[in-house]
C-alpha cells in the first residue's frame, strides 16, 4: 500500500515537472527573445515586458535573495541593467565560475547567446533583491549600418559612459531637481531606463510636454532623430533622478 502511494506522489510530481517544462518551451517558442528562469515562482519566472517593438524587448525580471534562477539560456545580443544590484554567483553545469561578485545600482553588461545545455545558471547570494532589465535586440546586424563610428562621438558627452559594442551605447546620468539638458540630433534610437524614478518632463521651443512620474525600473524609447531639432529634457520634481541611456546603433 505504501509503495503504490509512493508511486502516485512521483507520478504526479513527474506530470507537474512536464506541465512546467512545457510551459516554459511554450513561451520560448512565443516569444524566443524572453528570459524564462525555471526556479522561480508565479510572475517572477517570466518576468515582465515593458517594452517591445520590432527591433528590441526589455524584459524587467527579479531575483529575490537566496534565490537560483535555474538552468536557461540566453539568445545573445543583451545588455543586462541593474535596477537593484546585489550580491551575484554563477554556475556551469554545476560548477561555480564565480561567487559573490557585486553589482551595483545602474551597473550594466553583455551578454553573448548560451544555450540550455551549457547549463548556465545563476543565483542571488546576497541579502537583498536583485532586479534588473535586459534589453535584447533582435536582428544580428546593426540597425543603421550606415552610420560611420565617428557619428555617435558627440552623444551625451557629458554623461558617464557605461558600455559600447558594435550593436549599442550605453551611459548613465543624474539629473538634479530643475535640472534640464538640451539635445539636437539622435543618431540612433535610444531607451530610457530609470534607476531612480521621478517627476520627468520635455520641453520644445520653451513649451512644456510629456510630464509625468516614473518609477525606478520604468523605461521608454526615442525615435532616431536626425532632423536637428533642438528640444530638451528635464527633472521637474523634488528629488534627483538617475537614468540609463541605452543608443541602439
Amino acid at each position: 500500500m505504501l509503495l503504490l502511494l509512493n508511486l502516485n506522489i512521483f507520478n504526479k510530481l513527474s506530470l507537474l515537472l512536464i506541465i512546467l517544462l512545457a510551459s516554459c518551451a511554450t513561451l520560448k517558442e512565443q516569444n524566443p527573445y524572453l528570459l524564462v528562469y525555471p526556479n522561480l515562482e508565479g510572475d517572477y519566472r517570466y518576468g515582465e515586458v515593458v517594452l517591445e517593438n520590432e527591433n528590441v524587448i526589455l524584459q524587467k525580471l527579479i531575483v529575490g535573495a537566496g534565490q537560483w534562477e535555474g538552468i536557461h539560456s540566453h539568445p545573445g545580443n543583451q545588455l543586462y541593467v541593474h535596477i537593484r544590484g546585489g550580491e551575484w554567483s554563477g554556475k556551469l553545469d554545476g560548477e561555480f565560475e564565480y561567487y559573490g561578485e557585486i553589482d551595483q545600482d545602474g551597473s550594466v553588461g553583455w551578454m553573448d547567446a548560451i544555450p540550455e545545455s551549457a547549463g548556465h545558471n545563476s543565483g542571488n547570494t546576497g541579502d537583498n533583491d536583485i532586479e534588473l532589465i535586459y534589453v535584447t535586440l533582435k536582428k544580428d546586424t546593426p540597425l543603421y549600418p550606415q552610420n560611420k563610428k565617428n557619428t555617435y562621438s558627440s552623444i551625451n558627452q557629458s554623461l558617464e559612459l557605461l558600455f559600447e559594442n558594435e550593436r549599442l551605447i550605453a551611459h548613465k546620468q543624474k539629473l538634479e531637481p530643475d535640472q534640464w539638458h538640451n539635445t539636437h540630433n539622435l543618431p540612433g534610437d535610444q531607451l530610457y531606463i530609470f534607476i531612480k524614478g521621478g517627476q520627468w518632463a520635455f520641453k520644445k521651443k520653451g513649451e512644456l510636454y510629456n510630464s509625468q512620474l516614473y518609477k525606478a525600473g520604468s523605461a521608454g524609447l526615442m525615435k532616431k532623430n536626425t532632423s536637428g531639432e533642438s528640444f530638451e529634457y528635464g527633472n521637474t520634481g523634488s528629488l534627483p533622478i538617475e537614468v540609463v541611456w541605452v543608443t541602439l546603433k
